[in-house]
């Protein structure tokens, strides 16, 4: 049986991606009745609430924001880019939710974490195009998105993590 992720999940993600330490278990499966749990532990899974839809996960909500972010930002690239890098920027956003969306659905920590790893390449790809838009000069508040780009980032790579421990 695979356990859906509540919010405390991705905060939790962030933590340990930031070198923290968090003191709730990520999940990903459920282990054995009182194999490796303590009493605090297994308290604190049987309150917390699941998550019921990949809208409600903090890292898709983010990655959403960025691709909202992007589809608002291409329309300002140079004319002769249209057809071309925006597009391209376009598809690589919409990729990085999408993939978070489809994965949420998967059985198994290893299915899930195959698709979320999916978002993450397509994350790359869209940090590449920013890079490319900076050196290429155009005006697409870099900064901005590389940052947004990084915190996206670092929630896919604790939520992959906590899966491939389950």
């Amino acid at each position: 049986m695979t356990q859906d992720f509540d919010e405390r999940d991705f905060d939790a993600a962030d933590d340990k991606a930031e070198g923290g330490h968090a003191d709730e278990p990520m999940g990903g499966g459920e282990r054995p009745e009182g194999e490796g749990m303590h009493d605090d532990d297994r308290e604190r899974r049987e309150r917390r609430p699941r998550i019921d839809s990949f809208e409600k996960m903090k890292v898709w909500q983010e990655a959403h924001s960025l691709t909202m972010r992007v589809f608002k930002l291409t329309p300002s690239l140079p004319g002769e880019q249209q057809a071309g890098l925006a597009q391209q920027m376009e598809e690589a956003a919409v990729a990085v939710p999408k993939n978070i969306a489809e994965g949420f659905k998967r059985r198994g920590p290893r299915n899930k974490a195959h698709f979320y790893n999916l978002a993450q390449t397509a994350l790359e790809s869209l940090r590449y195009y920013f890079i490319l838009c900076r050196d290429l000069k155009f005006d697409i508040h870099y900064d901005d998105l590389a940052m947004h780009t990084e915190q996206v980032s670092r929630m896919l790579d604790g939520l992959i993590r906590s899966m491939m421990r389950a």
